[in-house]
C-alpha cells in the first residue's frame, strides 16, 4: 500500500547538514576535527565531508576565494515522495526549484529562501556503517543552526507555511525557535538583529551526556582557544553547554547536552521576554554589585 502525501504532513525530519565556504581547507579541516571532534568522509582539493555518527556527513567544507560563511543548509525530508510535494508546493509560491542528484544522499532538490539562503531538501542522508574511528569525543547529532534573517515575519511565514517547520518558542521581536519531525527543540532559529544577511551565527552539536561535553570543553581549553560564552543554559530549549570559537566557516560552534525534544502535539509555543535569562537561566536575578 502506498502512503499518499498530504499538506498537512510535509514536515522535515532534521537539519541534514550544513555547507560552508572557507578561504584554507586545510586549516578548516584540522579546526573541525581537532575541535569538533568530526571525521573526514570524503576529501578532494576542493571539497571535504565530515561526519559525526554514521550519517556521512554534518558539515562540508568548500574552499572558495570569496566570502567565507554559509553556503547552504539541507535539510532530510521523511519519504522520498515528499520531495515532489514540496516541488509543487515551492512553485506554487513562484521559487524557483533547481534538481539535484544529491551529494553522497538520495535526490534533492535547491532554492534560495527570502533572504537569499539557499536551502536544500533531500532524501536518504548516505550512512557509513561504522562508527566515527577516534571515539575519544562523540558529538551525537548535528542539532540546529542560527541565521540572521532580514524580516522576522516573513522569513517565519516561509518556513513554517511553505516547508511545514514548527514554532517550539520565540524571543519576541528577535528570534523564532523552529523544530523539524525528529522533535528537538529546534533545528532552525531565525534571528532579527544578529547580524545581515547572509550570515550564519552558529551551528549546534549535541552529545549524550555531561563527560563528553566536558571532555570537548576541555579541548578547547587545552589548546588555548577562546569559548565565545562559557557553560549556560537555556530557558527555552533546556540545553546545557557552552560555545566554542576558532571553527572556520562560522566562528563559534554550540556544544550542548539535554537538548528537549517537543512530544506534546498540543505544545503552545511560548512567547519569552527579551532580557537578562533570555540565554541564561543561571544569571542572577539583579545586578548584586
Amino acid at each position: 500500500m502506498t502512503t499518499t502525501t498530504t499538506e498537512q504532513d510535509l514536515i522535515p525530519w532534521r537539519m541534514g547538514y550544513v555547507a560552508l565556504n572557507v578561504p584554507d581547507l586545510d586549516q578548516a579541516v584540522k579546526a573541525w576535527t581537532q575541535l569538533a571532534m568530526l571525521e573526514v568522509s570524503e576529501q578532494t582539493e576542493e571539497t571535504v565531508h565530515l561526519r559525526g555518527g554514521t550519517d556521512h556527513h554534518w558539515i562540508v567544507l568548500h574552499k572558495s576565494e570569496g566570502e567565507p560563511g554559509l553556503r547552504r543548509m539541507a535539510f532530510e525530508v521523511q519519504r522520498r515522495e515528499d520531495l515532489a510535494a514540496y516541488r509543487d508546493r515551492l512553485k506554487a509560491e513562484g521559487i524557483q526549484v533547481t534538481d539535484h542528484d544529491g551529494e553522497w544522499t538520495g535526490d534533492a532538490i535547491r532554492f534560495q529562501d527570502p533572504n537569499g539562503y539557499e536551502v536544500e531538501l533531500f532524501d536518504a542522508m548516505g550512512n557509513v556503517g561504522i562508527e566515527p574511528t577516534k571515539p575519544w569525543i562523540n558529538p551525537a547529532d548535528l542539532l540546529h543552526a542560527v541565521v540572521a534573517v532580514a524580516d522576522l515575519d516573513l522569513s517565519f511565514d516561509f518556513y513554517t507555511r511553505v516547508l511545514g517547520l514548527l514554532e517550539s518558542d520565540r524571543v519576541l521581536g528577535k528570534t523564532v525557535f523552529l523544530r523539524t519531525a525528529n522533535q528537538f527543540h529546534h533545528a532552525l532559529v531565525l534571528g532579527f538583529g544578529r547580524g545581515e544577511p547572509p550570515f550564519l551565527d552558529h551551528v549546534a552539536m549535541h552529545f549524550n551526556d555531561i563527560d563528553d561535553l566536558m571532555r570537548v570543553r576541555q579541548n578547547f581549553l587545552a589548546r588555548e582557544i577562546p569559548l565565545d560564552r562559557d557553560l549556560l543554559r537555556h530557558p527555552t530549549s533546556g540545553s546545557m553547554g557552552f560555545y566554542g570559537k576558532g571553527l572556520p566557516g562560522p566562528s563559534t560552534v554550540e556544544f550542548c547536552i539535554d537538548h528537549v525534544k517537543i512530544t506534546d502535539p498540543e505544545h503552545r509555543p511560548r512567547s519569552m521576554a527579551p532580557g537578562r535569562w533570555t540565554s541564561n537561566v543561571w544569571m542572577p536575578p539583579v545586578d548584586l554589585a
